[in-house]
């Protein structure tokens, strides 16, 4: 099981994002997800948003998600959109593991959690997979190797991802269904973390999606959104599982966005309106590490 190190951090963001049409085009409203979060494991100092055309109105908003998202709305047609945000944050997280499982039927798999938990997290434990189908086969295996205890299975589980399938890069398209990246042996971090959540739910835990940044990347020198996945454990709260990189995260992982489905996490949702118009996206993401803290 792979740590990250302990330390506190200043982390310093700029993530620039345009689309290109083949032809002006009529922008609906935008809800754009890209201010990180600021809760137990990191502080949000600054956030700044720019929009290029400039919006006739912004609002910041809390989403269906719980996320901190901005909505901005135009007027008058364009050829592009660009969004650009320069984020400053302070990693608080040295220790992944730093928590007790409270609830006694949390602590083994099947997991039941107690029923004043149930009506907020019900639906972060449904399956969205056949039962006795691939994604059983699979977490049964994981069992045999981790037994019942739900922290051992969750490193387990990790580990198992990170290990036994190829990490690739698709920069576009909805996460893969759990079954399709089984069938195949690799996939997206994003597909990654569909298969970490599908074999969590399978069991009883809550899980979440989440889209977000790391501090190192491993896949090349290209910077991108990442994803990984939460887990609620009574008593730690939310726990974040990198399946891309087989750890628990900690302080190089900057939370952005979370839900219960992918789309929630979604940078940008919105449309354009426009005759046989094509986009085009490209992206930068600048990441400076002000190091250690004292």
């Amino acid at each position: 099981m792979n740590l990250e190190r302990s330390s506190e951090m200043i982390i310093k963001i700029k993530h620039t994002t345009r689309y290109k049409y083949s032809e002006s085009v009529f922008l609906d409203p935008q809800t754009i997800r890209l201010r990180p979060k600021s809760d137990g494991s990191q502080k949000l100092i600054s956030f700044d948003i720019g929009l290029d055309p400039i919006p006739d109105g912004m609002a910041d908003i809390v989403d269906v998600a719980g996320n901190d998202s901005t909505c901005a709305w135009f007027s008058g047609k364009h050829d592009h959109l660009t969004i650009t945000t320069r984020s400053e944050v302070e990693t608080l997280r040295t220790n992944p593991f730093d928590f007790i499982i409270t609830e006694p039927s949390v602590a083994k798999i099947p997991v039941f959690y107690p029923k004043y938990y149930v009506s907020s997290l019900r639906p972060y434990y449904m399956r969205n997979t056949e039962p006795e189908g691939q994604v059983d086969q699979f977490v049964s295996d994981v069992i045999d190797e981790a037994g019942l205890e739900t922290l051992h299975f969750l490193n387990a589980l990790n580990n198992r991802i990170y290990e036994d399938f190829e990490q690739l890069v698709r920069h576009e398209g909805p996460p893969y269904p759990a079954e399709i990246t089984l069938g195949t042996g690799r996939g997206s971090c994003r597909d990654l973390t569909v298969l970490f959540m599908e074999a969590c739910r399978a069991v009883g835990i809550a899980a979440r999606f989440v889209s977000g940044y790391r501090e190192n990347e491993m896949m090349g020198d290209e910077r991108q959104l990442h994803a990984w996945a939460e887990v609620y454990l009574p008593g730690g709260g939310w726990r974040g599982y990198d399946p891309s990189e087989g750890l628990a995260t900690a302080d190089q992982h900057i939370t952005v966005s979370s839900g219960v489905i992918p789309e929630e996490a979604a940078p940008l949702t919105g449309s354009y309106r426009g005759s046989g118009a094509r986009s085009i996206i490209d992206y930068e993401i600048e990441i400076e590490s002000q190091g250690e803290l004292s």
